[in-house]
């Protein structure tokens, strides 16, 4: 039966427990689940010749010598396999070929390949994860048939692209708008005339990026009748939504608020994707009337995990990947010593409270082992006693301190900005880049530059002149960081000019390097306090 039959045809609890039952899980079931499931995906990968490259040191007989044996991975590892769409070397034969962002730039994109297995594992999780976000407690849930959908994700060969396509023989959804004329349109034609769709129509669930709603919840207003063109947006709008929209507006301006999505839609579920999203959650919410369901994965691990129906931390599936993780002070040692092998720990090895950088085993016949996502988790609770789990929960923390993600959208790394600092030929020394946060919480690129010392005191080269001039190259090189300006208005990057000399006192004087991506609050608040002591050429007064 499709998942509407069972709908229509089944009692709820038996749809649940098909679906979110792997919540009723104990930790030991949960292990041994995922400890199954990953030597046969052992097995499958000693059949090819893409594993028999990675078992160079024999093939493991159970998980213990799994994790001993087989090295930890990067894309590196798989890039002459899998950029070419090499099936032949590959455990399964993929369905359909995914890509994501790798550097930007010279290296624009990762490929991942979709066994027949992961998809309908991937379909079966994206279910469940719809079910919870219509769900108020255990058991309890409202997914109706026929249901309008906002759909606000990336496209294929994003994995959020497969999305319509994965879900159209489970059940019966009214994409707005629909997935033909979405594919025809950019990412941000297809938001907002999906908005304009929702105002006129209603809609009942609404899945988008978290970056991108939160740019279309702040345009609500001109989107939905507000500013000059408010009476178009009157032109084929539904009875019911006139009504809606029409109070709303007459309250607004009444009460002197601002036009909100809670004044006009009544949303059923709410999910949101993306690695900015706790940034962004606590706003949607208020602006919505419903807090928005958080869901973990990416290109390579596909939908690997969800929250519950309290929406306060993410439950991995344990039949997406097998997991393992890497404490903070595991990567932050191998930050300092390259050649350190970083020691992992499985889901029942977890403390409470500390961050961790996830490895991912992708099973039923996935490419990647001991795959370093990038990603960094901190584990909330090993139980939670209150919604009665048994499982670790999880909170997205950021991307691995070497690379710095802005809004879900771009990556950006070392090798990105030496060669935007290298086409703009301008004076830049020295540099280090960080990731900050405005007032509002929201990301942003901090570029600490020094500038040749026959060029630090030209008036010419302000901070103004360095920001815009750097932005454009980045713009130029990185289409991601391109779309974060052409999609959600904003540019990320701001320059703040050191006195010449002071990354190399601060060497001098600590005997530490200056990581030149991701570099310690600590250390930059440090270097910020150095070159106020710092005369000309660098000495100390």
């Amino acid at each position: 039966m499709t998942f509407e039959e069972k709908l229509k045809q089944c009692p709820a609890a038996e749809v649940w427990q098909e679906y979110c039952g792997f919540l009723d899980l104990s930790l030991p079931e949960y292990m041994q689940i995922q400890k199954r499931l990953v030597m046969e995906q052992v097995e499958l990968m000693a059949a090819c010749p893409l594993g028999q490259r990675l078992f160079r040191n024999g093939v493991p007989r159970n998980v213990e010598e799994f994790r001993t044996m087989v090295p930890l991975t990067k894309f590196d590892d798989y890039a002459d396999v899998l950029l070419p769409q090499r099936e032949e070397m590959l455990p399964a034969k993929p369905v359909v070929w995914l890509h994501t962002t790798w550097e930007g730039g010279d290296f624009p994109s990762k490929r991942a390949p979709y066994t027949e297995s992961m998809l309908e594992a991937y379909t079966r999780n994206i279910l469940a994860a719809m079910i919870l976000s219509t769900s108020k407690g255990r058991g309890q849930f409202h997914v109706r048939p026929g249901a309008r959908v906002l759909y606000s994700l990336a496209p294929m060969p994003y994995a959020t692209g497969m999305f319509p396509d994965l879900i159209r023989p489970q059940l019966r959804l009214r994409f707005m708008p629909s997935v033909r004329e979405a594919r025809k349109m950019s990412f941000g034609q297809q938001t907002r005339l999906g908005y304009k769709l929702a105002v006129k129509h209603g809609m009942n669930l609404f899945f988008g990026m978290s970056s991108v709603l939160y740019g279309a919840t702040r345009s609500l207003d001109s989107l939905a009748g507000g500013g000059g063109g408010g009476l178009k947006m009157l032109w084929g709008i539904s009875p019911r939504m006139l009504v809606r929209l029409l109070s709303a507006l007459y309250r607004c301006r009444r009460d002197g608020t601002p036009l909100r999505p809670r004044d006009l839609f009544k949303l059923d579920g709410f999910v949101c994707v993306g690695t900015d999203t706790a940034l962004y959650k606590n706003e949607l919410a208020e602006a919505w009337g419903i807090r928005p369901l958080e869901l973990a994965g990416g290109t390579e691990p596909s939908c690997m995990g969800t929250e519950t129906w309290s929406k306060n931390g993410l439950v991995l599936f344990p039949d997406a990947c097998f997991y393992e993780f890497i404490p903070e002070h595991e990567y932050a040692r191998e930050l300092e010593d390259p050649a350190y092998t970083p020691r992992t720990y499985l889901m029942d090895e977890l403390v409470a409270g500390q961050k961790y950088e996830l490895v991912i085993t992708v099973l039923k016949g996935g490419a990647f082992l001991r795959y370093r996502v990038g990603d960094i988790y901190r584990c909330l609770r090993l139980r939670n006693p209150e919604d009665g789990l048994d499982l670790p929960q999880f909170e997205y923390v950021d991307r691995i301190p070497s690379v710095i993600d802005i809004a879900g959208f771009t990556r950006i790394t070392k090798r990105e900005i030496e060669k935007v600092i290298s086409l703009s030929r301008l004076p830049i020394a020295h540099w280090f880049a960080v990731k900050e946060y405005d007032a509002d919480g929201h990301s942003y690129l901090d570029l600490y530059v020094e500038l040749d010392n026959e060029d630090a005191g030209s008036a010419a080269l302000t901070k103004q002149i360095l920001q815009e001039h750097l932005s454009i190259y980045f713009r130029s090189y990185d289409g991601d960081y391109k779309d974060l300006k052409r999609l959600l208005g904003m540019d990320p990057l701001r320059v703040t000019v050191l006195r010449t000399g002071t990354i190399e006192a601060y060497t001098r004087r600590t005997g530490r390097t200056v990581l030149p991506v991701g570099a310690p609050r600590e250390v930059v608040l440090d270097i910020l306090h150095l070159q106020d002591t710092l005369g000309e050429g660098g000495d100390v007064q």
